[in-house]
């Protein structure tokens, strides 16, 4: 039996699946964790933003996975798009320990559809929302703590409301926290609504990029090629956390197939990498860009050489753009998380084969 068995594959390409193979973030992972789990937390909703493919779900799973096993904790993961008020009653309702303490309190929630009516009901629940209060109210009296999880949340009339309700249930002391994932322009979109006074005192958190000798150790002992090998994979990545599950998964397939690394072709496992971040990750990227936005990085694409850096000045003449113009789209591509500005005057392509990526569709919108 080959040692690199394909079944037995520990990276994924699974969307919000933790990973066998996981690189952790610690410290933004420790510093939120321990926010929430303090006497008197600092933020009571924090956003986790980044660009497509970083990790955010995969975070955002593991803090609640960890804060769910945590004593007198609650975790509820809500979808998006839903009446987010009603599926977090419902959500706790399901909760067998916390069933038997709303009942035990004579909760009435059966003008909601949830349970039965309550003969001598000490208090009934006329909305989702009132439902909401009076569970809240029965969870801080049994010590309970709440921490609410949504996934690439936008703005929408719920968020809205949500956020309105979180405000009044956090003046009466409850102990209800939030943590969601998002796009850097869609939290954006919601904390310039200022009226939406808990998110948009929500702590934003960025991911960078993953720890290069991290993934160069993973790679090491997991798929047991050379050093050299290591390094050249793990660089291959950038740190981009989608890359190096997807690099993993490929080349231990590789692998299954000859047992030897030197015998890997690389050029086969580049277009395969190619063709994965592009279906997962770089096609949905591309397309949420402005058309100067496209064409600045088809311009660095054009003008890039061995250098990593290209010198903004000459992006700026390819295009015939001023420097007040320049700035400005400058500024979205580093949120976007698809060029890195870190060296005055320079940008440089941040994703892995992302250049190469421009290459292959740049023309198809000019």
């Amino acid at each position: 039996m080959r040692t690199f068995n394909e079944l037995d594959n520990p990276y994924t390409l699974r969307f919000s699946y933790i990973p066998p193979r996981l690189i952790e973030r610690t410290v933004i992972t420790e510093e939120i964790i321990s926010n929430y789990v303090r006497k008197i937390p600092t933020y009571t909703g924090i956003f986790l933003t980044g660009v497509r493919g970083c990790g955010k779900t995969v975070m955002l799973n593991e803090i609640r996975n960890r804060i769910d096993k945590a004593k007198d904790w609650i975790t509820v993961d809500l979808n998006p798009e839903s009446n987010l008020l009603d599926s977090l009653a419902r959500g706790l309702y399901l909760i067998s320990e916390l069933k038997a303490l709303f009942v035990k309190a004579k909760l009435d929630f059966s003008v909601m559809g949830l349970g039965v009516h309550i003969e001598g009901a000490e208090l009934i629940a006329s909305s989702e929302e009132d439902a909401l209060l009076l569970m809240l109210r029965t969870l801080k009296k049994a010590g309970k703590k709440l921490l609410v999880t949504i996934d690439e949340v936008t703005y929408n009339k719920e968020v809205a409301k949500f956020s309105h309700a979180l405000s009044s249930y956090s003046g009466e002391g409850i102990d209800i926290y939030v943590l969601m994932t998002g796009l850097t322009e869609n939290i954006r979109n919601i904390r310039n609504k200022k009226s939406l006074t808990f998110l948009y005192r929500a702590k934003v958190m960025e991911l960078d990029t993953l720890n290069i000798t991290a993934i160069q150790m993973d790679y090491l002992d997991t798929l047991k090629v050379e050093r050299e090998r290591a390094d050249e994979l793990a660089f291959k990545t950038r740190g981009y956390s989608l890359a190096f599950q997807a690099l993993g998964y490929i080349y231990w397939s590789e692998l299954s197939k000859c047992d030897i690394s030197s015998e890997v072709d690389m050029k086969k496992v580049d277009a395969q990498l190619d063709k994965i971040l592009s279906e997962l990750a770089y096609d949905k990227i591309w397309d949420e860009l402005s058309s100067t936005d496209k064409k600045i990085l088809k311009a660095m694409a054009g003008l890039k050489t061995d250098e990593e850096y290209i010198k903004i000045e000459n992006i700026r003449k390819e295009l015939s753009l001023s420097s007040d113009s320049f700035t400005k789209y400058r500024s979205r591509l580093l949120e976007a998380g698809v060029v890195d500005g870190s060296q005055y005057g320079y940008l440089r392509f941040k994703l892995p084969r992302f250049e190469d990526y421009v290459g292959r569709v740049g023309h198809l919108f000019l």
